[in-house]
């Protein structure tokens, strides 16, 4: 740590990546980068990645986030760049209020994600749900898709986790070896040691690794990169859009086809937002024609897509219109062609 900082107060490093609780909390670091004049004179950049926590964050998990716009008294002169996927309308409002943000030149893509097919639906029992994942579990086992299973609270994602072994019993193990380390459930979430964390998230990197389906809460995002994730599973509302787009993210992040599965059970919606509880009242009425629509409505950079448009000439509904999401699915005159 010495050395380190000495070649910081000299300015021997071209980019330097902290954490705000490095940068504004710790007084040797504030004294280096905030006191210091060649700091002053040669900073040329400050980039902000994944800024919607700003806000998300900010308010009481990690509250320093919200204090990064003491940065911008620091540096006045210096250009702010603020990186993130899911930015809805809100967002954009806090991250330009705290960061102090007046001549913003902003820079759009969609956030779509065509390979992944969505679904939405009230649920009660998982075993009835997702049958057909533990049968693959069985069939298969170290061959079966690769799943997350988001819950939204450490105790749902214990007692899922035990209620999933149970059912399993032996078929939970790979060739039936009742091991902490053979197991294909496994249960991720922040109040682990960081040795079990590694090692869930080495194996289930692994192309073929043990680990297929992976229990978590929302401690398994952002830094993690695994690209073949084959499903994501949310049983339970999430608590806004951008939490629920950033999770059903983690799938197919290779280009593969990818499903991402949205069960809204009893209750899970009395904590979420007023925009997540507006979302599902509209698809279970069919306000909204298209679910994927109706999500990317909310985020800045989607500007709304043609029509997809079935030919009739596809076989067992593989078209743009059927790959979309359920909602278009069964609305697509070849599924309408194939059922008659």
């Amino acid at each position: 740590m010495f050395g380190l900082n000495i070649g910081v107060k000299k300015g021997e490093y071209s980019i330097l990546y902290m954490s705000p609780e490095t940068l504004l909390n710790l007084e040797a670091w504030k004294d280096i980068l905030l006191s210091s004049k060649v700091y002053a004179e040669k900073v040329s950049l400050i980039a902000i990645d994944e800024a919607h926590i700003l806000e998300s964050w900010g308010e009481t998990f990690r509250p320093t986030f919200a204090r990064l716009g003491e940065l911008r008294s620091h540096f006045p002169c210096v250009p702010f760049l603020m990186l993130t996927a899911t930015c809805t309308q809100h967002i954009l409002k806090q991250i330009t209020r705290r960061i102090y943000l007046p001549n913003l030149k902003m820079y759009t893509a969609s956030p779509d994600r065509p390979n992944i097919y969505l679904e939405c639906k009230r649920a009660t029992d998982i075993f009835k749900e997702l049958n057909w994942l533990f049968q693959e579990i069985k069939e298969k086992g170290i061959k079966a898709r690769k799943t997350l299973i988001y819950v939204r609270s450490l105790s749902k994602g214990g007692c899922l986790f035990r209620d999933i072994l149970g059912h399993l019993r032996e078929y939970a193990f790979h060739e039936k070896r009742k091991t902490h380390n053979s197991s294909y459930i496994a249960l991720y979430h922040a109040g682990m040691n960081s040795k079990d964390l590694n090692y869930i998230l080495e194996e289930i990197s692994k192309p073929e690794g043990v680990i297929r389906i992976a229990i978590c809460t929302i401690a398994f995002g952002m830094g993690i990169n695994i690209p073949d994730i084959d499903m994501v599973i949310h049983w339970g509302a999430c608590f806004s859009i951008m939490d629920y787009w950033q999770e059903v993210g983690r799938a197919g992040r290779d280009g593969r086809k990818a499903k991402a599965l949205y069960f809204i059970t009893p209750g899970s919606l009395l904590h979420a937002s007023d925009e997540m509880k507006n979302l599902c009242r509209s698809v279970e009425k069919k306000d909204s024609k298209c679910f994927r629509s109706a999500i990317l409505s909310h985020f800045i950079g989607h500007t709304k897509t043609s029509q997809l448009v079935c030919t009739l000439q596809c076989t067992d509904c593989n078209c743009s219109r059927c790959n979309c999401c359920y909602l278009c699915y069964h609305e697509c005159p070849c599924r309408k062609t194939q059922d008659n």
